[in-house]
């Protein structure tokens, strides 16, 4: 992200109770460690948020601090927002520069999936005297910051009590090592030991009061029991994927790599619960949904496909002008669909889907059969779905018509979806039968790949010179040239999927 710093934050957090008095030389020698003291900071940090506090109570924090070394708007995220799969402890801090008076444009667009429309306002100001001290290896290699605060509070809403203060200790590892850990760990243990109380509570949320622990606008569910009401179900299956789908879009304003494939997934997932529950729910807004989760999939569905083709493309040929050419031309392309993808998160439109995404979690829209038992009317959903799968297999042939084994691909992606968001609720044999329709479905989509491989080369090979036109026009008849098997091993795997299915009674006798 232009203009903008990015360093992650692993930390261990105590709060020391008023009465107790803790030297930080006195906890370093504990550990057979030495502390490097480094200049003390005064810092005065101003946090800024909704009139709802809706960034704090997603775990996001805004601020523009002077006095500690690098003054400016920082913005600090919970590792969720970042690549998929990371630890859950541990923060992102994004450092930007700017005055004090105007919000950085990256910053609010990163902001801008959880507060859509709303306007960001000063909420508190922290006042923080640090004494900060280094641990280094016996290399002089620095492993961990060790910071002693003295923190003073002021909420700025006309509700919140006048100033607080409170003593905190923070070890942070400014190294990515073992090493770094295990020092981090003895620290933080002997911290312990002398009574500080650990604490994942900010600053900010200590100024902000109990508003700041309540739940985000998309809260986490629990999973509901198999015969509790299928409007249950669904909502613990909407709040999870539109949680989902939201951090996914906070990753892709970070221009984060794959996160454009990933809020492209997010989009499908839900489309795809909304299809298969289609049955129990209001067909207006099930169909007004779909269409704009649609829209969305499909501009970043382009940016996808020039990233995937970036990657595959120049790796197929041995020739370097051909390669550095096919290079050259998708990287124009990947950019142009990034940017049109990016307009298109950035309008009203998208803003107005997210909050109707929202609300669909709050209430979501069933009928009357959404109150009958989840085993059973969720079942029917799926015997509904599974019977337009079946029927369009049993309608393929391997070598046929292209466009049927388009529509299977989806209707399987579609029920794999659908079938891991019941998992929970439902039981492990939907996720088991889920991951054998996702493996058949992925090499399907493998298919589909190579034949946007051929396009995209013979557009190429038309503005190429001669002899790099050349080299891609027979690259895309190599790849033309592909056989059937993908087909071939769906339909031979398709007996023992609708066995599976038959087991789940997800199909008639």
């Amino acid at each position: 992200m232009r203009g903008a710093t990015e360093h992650r934050e692993i930390e261990f957090k105590f709060r020391i109770p008023a009465d107790l008095i803790i030297d930080i030389d006195d906890i370093l020698a504990s550990t057979h460690h030495t502390g490097e003291p480094l200049d003390h900071r005064s810092m005065d940090a101003t946090y800024y948020d909704t009139a709802s506090l809706s960034l704090i109570r997603w775990g996001v924090t805004l601020r523009r601090r002077s006095g500690g070394g690098d003054d400016g708007w920082h913005m600090k995220l919970p590792l969720r927002y970042s690549d998929a799969g990371t630890p859950a402890r541990g923060m992102d801090e994004i450092h930007v520069d700017g005055t004090a008076s105007l919000i950085p444009s990256p910053l609010v667009s990163i902001a801008s999936p959880l507060i859509r429309r709303q306007e960001l306002v000063p909420v508190a100001r922290v006042v923080t005297e640090r004494s900060p001290y280094l641990v280094r290896d016996d290399q002089g290699e620095i492993l961990v910051e060790v910071v002693d605060d003295w923190v003073a509070l002021e909420g700025l809403d006309v509700d919140r009590p006048q100033a607080t203060r409170f003593h905190e200790i923070e070890v942070e590892l400014l190294a990515d090592s073992k090493q770094a850990q295990q020092v981090a760990r003895s620290i933080a243990a002997a911290l312990r030991d002398a009574g500080a109380q650990p604490t994942t509570v900010s600053k900010a949320a200590s100024a902000l009061g109990r508003r700041a622990g309540d739940p985000p606008d998309v809260p986490i569910i629990s999973p509901p029991a198999a015969d509790a009401p299928a409007v249950d179900a669904l909502q613990y299956i909407f709040a999870r994927h539109v949680n989902g789908l939201l951090e996914a879009d906070v990753a892709v304003r970070r221009e984060l790599p794959d996160s454009a494939h990933r809020l492209h997934v997010e989009c499908r997932r839900l489309f795809s619960i909304l299809t298969t529950f289609a049955p129990i729910l209001d067909p207006d807004t099930v169909a007004f949904l779909r269409e704009e989760l649609s829209w969305v999939s499909a501009e970043l569905g382009e940016v996808r496909n020039a990233e995937f083709q970036s990657k595959r493309l120049p790796a197929m040929t041995e020739d370097s002008a051909a390669r550095d050419f096919i290079a050259q031309s998708l990287d124009a392309r990947a950019k142009a669909t990034r940017s049109g993808a990016l307009a298109a998160l950035r309008s009203d439109r998208h803003a107005f889907l997210l909050e109707d995404l929202i609300i669909m979690v709050a209430e979501p829209p069933v009928t009357a059969d959404g109150f009958a038992p989840a085993k059973k009317i969720l079942r029917h959903c799926f015997e509904r779905s599974w019977r337009k799968l079946s029927s369009a297999v049993g309608a393929a042939d391997a070598r046929g018509d292209e466009s049927l084994w388009h529509k299977i691909q989806r209707r399987a992606e579609r029920t794999a979806f659908a079938m891991d968001a019941v998992a929970p609720i439902l039981g492990p044999e939907y996720s088991e039968l889920a991951a054998s329709l996702r493996a058949a479905s992925d090499s399907l989509r493998d298919e589909q790949d190579s034949a946007i491989s051929v396009e995209w080369l013979r557009d190429m090979s038309a503005s190429a010179p001669g002899a790099i036109g050349f080299c891609l026009g027979a690259l895309a008849s190599e790849i033309s040239r592909g056989d059937a098997a993908p087909r071939s091993a769906f339909t031979e795997e398709w007996p023992s999927m609708d066995r599976h299915a038959r087991s789940l009674k997800l199909v008639r006798r």
